[in-house]
This record gives structure tokens, sequence and C-alpha cells, in this order.
């Protein structure tokens, strides 16, 4: 008969490096929808400085407002985050990306761990908003709408977000919105922390 006790700390090891390629203990379970033609232009990986909403007219208002509609209701996620860390990367053939490191402050839907990286490579819809705005984003506060998306051939899942300024303007905007299209409300008057509905 072999014994079987020198093959323990092989089989430990190799449940411990399966549990870290995983996210390990982060607890937080991403449910994947299909991502389509109508959800890129609303989670470009860009992110617009509108501070008030109140300034823009006409068409302007009402492209914004809709694509603020939008965005509410395809979310996975909605927070509000700060942009910690900003890499800018150039690979072999001279492309380049930005990875935003944000903290997750407070999250108004959904679930997701307290760091993520947003990532926007060159010729993405929304990476010259990056490249034009890069020294105004670190250590600022934005409101985060993020799809999560499924690499078809990897099968990875990778975030594909928007980021808006968190202005009390915008933030009332959205909040009324959540309430309208997601059935999130507040779990106490006058509190921030919030409980999310689905049917």
């Amino acid at each position: 008969m072999h014994s079987v006790t020198p093959f323990l700390p092989l089989l430990l090891a190799t449940l411990v490096a399966l549990t870290s390629a995983c996210g390990g203990d982060s607890g937080v379970v991403r449910t994947v929808t299909p991502f389509t033609a109508e959800h890129e232009p609303a989670f470009e990986n860009g992110l617009d400085m509108v501070r008030d909403p109140g300034s823009l007219e006409g068409a302007w208002l009402e492209t914004w407002e809709d694509e603020l509609d939008g965005r509410v209701t395809h979310a996975d996620l909605v927070a509000l985050i700060t942009v910690d860390t900003i890499r800018h990367d150039t690979d072999l053939d001279r492309r380049e990306t930005f990875r935003l490191i944000v903290s997750v402050d407070r999250r108004y839907l959904g679930e997701s761990e307290d760091e993520l990286t947003l990532i926007v490579r060159e010729g993405e819809t929304g990476f010259g908003t990056m490249e034009n705005h890069q020294r105004r984003v670190l250590d600022e506060r934005f409101i985060a709408f993020i799809k999560w998306q499924r690499d078809e051939d990897t099968g990875d899942i990778r975030a594909r977000w928007h980021l808006a300024q968190a202005t009390d303007q915008i933030a009332s905007r959205v909040r009324d919105l959540l309430v309208r299209r997601r059935e999130v409300q507040t779990a106490e008057p006058g509190r921030r922390r919030v409980i999310v509905h689905r049917n």
C-alpha cells in the first residue's frame, strides 16, 4: 500500500494557488450579463468633466440625460470612487494604455472589491477623454458606472466603465434615477446606505 502523505503538501499548495487565482477571499460574485452594441456608447471606458448639467442647453442636455439614464439602467455597479493611482503604459507596438487604480468609497448599486483597476486602451472611444484630463483626475472623486464584460476567448471579466464628476448636482440625479430605474431605496432617512431591491 502506498502512503498519500507525501502528496498532501502538493495538494494544499495547489488549492492555495487556485484560490488566489480566483480572487481569494474577496467574496464578491459578479453576475455578468451580455454586453451588446447598445452598451458600447454608455460604457466607453472614458469620463466626462461636466460638473453642473444645468449649464447644458437644448440637445446637449437631452443627450447627457439620455446617456445618464442608460448608464444607470444597464450598470452592474454604481459607486463613488477616488482615483488613487494612474499608470500610463506603452506596449511594443507603441499603443498606449491608462490604468486607473481606484478606491471604492461607497456603493449605490451592486457589489465590488474595495479597490478596482479601470483600463482604457488607445483606440477605444474613451481614450481621448483620459488622455486630455489625466492631470485633473488623480485624487479626485467620481461616480463610476460599471458594466462587467466577459472576454469570449479567455473568459476573463473586464470592467467597462464611465466616470462622471461627483458633484451634488450629478449625485442627486443619479440617486433619483436609481430609485426610478433600479428600485434602490435608502435604508434610513438621511443615511447614505442603500439597499438594492431586485425582482
